[in-house]
């Protein structure tokens, strides 16, 4: 939450630091971006994991082959869908390539606009999915309690004797 948090925080303040003047700026809210994106990429594959081992727990079948080939699909639908969304965006801006640097004043507010609300749309909604997502800390460590009394721990099997 803090990470994801102090992302929008960036973008809330990328919104300002775009200034023909001092191009530098563009650079101030990086720092708090990066703490977005590295939460987001480790905490989301950690939701698949329990994800796998609830799945597991339940089915007594082991699938996370299946669970991550359809959360990495997910992620290139979401790439492609931002990619599709943002030709959009830039559309509705009345973005003219002809213009060059030379865009109007509204194109450039709404440039800027977008460039801040969507994202900080969206973090705030992965705040929310993961605030709602119904595997919580306590709960995974008891459904791997279960699998591990099931079938052993990981630990159990690294001390047995190779028989090859």
């Amino acid at each position: 939450f803090i990470a994801i948090g102090l992302s929008i925080l960036g973008y809330g303040i990328r919104f300002f630091c775009y200034h023909p003047e001092h191009p530098w700026m563009v650079v101030l809210p990086a720092p708090l971006l990066c703490f977005g994106f590295a939460g987001l990429w480790t905490l989301a594959p950690s939701m698949v994991a329990d994800v796998v081992d609830s799945d597991e727990l339940k089915t007594h079948k082991r699938r996370e082959g299946m669970f991550g080939s359809i959360f990495w699909w997910t992620v290139k639908l979401g790439i492609s869908a931002a990619l599709a969304g943002g030709g959009l965006l830039l559309n509705a801006t009345g973005f003219d390539v002809e213009l060059g640097g030379d865009q109007s004043e509204r194109t450039l507010f709404l440039l800027r606009l977008f460039d801040a609300i969507v994202p900080m749309t969206t973090s705030a909604i992965a705040i929310a999915a993961v605030w709602f997502f119904p595997i919580t800390e306590q709960k995974a460590r008891e459904v791997r309690d279960e699998l591990e009394r099931r079938r052993g721990s990981l630990d159990d099997t690294a001390t047995e004797e190779d028989p090859a």
